[in-house]
């Protein structure tokens, strides 16, 4: 990520071109007016989009654990406000439902900014049921226990963060949510390890 001058930030990609889904995400999300920062154009690898100065909701609390209860059900938020969009049906879809998913929707793609959170990093984004996503969210922070040092903060915030939820649906989708966390080629073993062990 490098700043490119007046208010927007260049991310370069490094092995592949700019995502079509990607953007495609983006630009639906913030139509309906989904805090995403603005993408103002993309060439190749080369992504340039709206610089939204501000610290991650992880930064945050890894600084200061105080309102971690705050923070699951801003989350959760996001969570309730991205899936009553429709996804495009250019968007691949992982499964029944026409949710717009991010599928990567964690504390560490959070910027919280002054006039509110932005959500980051559409990467993976997809159409489906919104009990994809949420349970790849829980996956996402189970594999943080990992850290035993983390094990019950980690626990506390995905029982509020799951309060928002039909516990009963998200339970329903997450062996394939599991499924496609130990997939990723960016895990250590012991991450998969925690996941594989997630009961809800």
């Amino acid at each position: 990520m490098y700043a490119a001058g007046d208010g927007r930030v260049l991310r370069r990609f490094r092995t592949h071109d700019v995502s079509a889904h990607e953007l495609l995400a983006m630009r639906v999300a913030r139509a309906h007016g989904y805090p995403v920062p603005e993408v103002f154009s993309a060439t190749g690898r080369d992504l340039v989009m709206q610089r939204i100065d501000a610290p991650t909701m992880l930064e945050v609390l890894e600084r200061d654990l105080t309102e971690l209860d705050r923070h699951a059900r801003l989350l959760a938020a996001l969570h309730e406000r991205l899936h009553v969009i429709g996804a495009p049906a250019e968007l691949r879809a992982i499964g029944p439902g026409n949710a717009l998913l991010h599928l990567d929707l964690h504390p560490a793609n959070v910027l919280l900014a002054p006039d509110g959170p932005y959500v980051i990093d559409w990467t993976n984004a997809a159409r489906g049921h919104w009990a994809d996503d949420v349970a790849q969210t829980v996956t996402i922070l189970w594999s943080a226990k990992a850290d035993r040092e983390h094990t019950g903060i980690v626990e506390h915030f995905v029982e509020v963060f799951l309060r928002a939820f039909d516990r009963d649906a998200v339970r329903a989708h997450l062996a394939e949510a599991v499924a496609r966390r130990i997939a990723d080629a960016n895990l250590t073993e012991a991450e998969r390890a925690a996941v594989r062990d997630l009961r809800l």
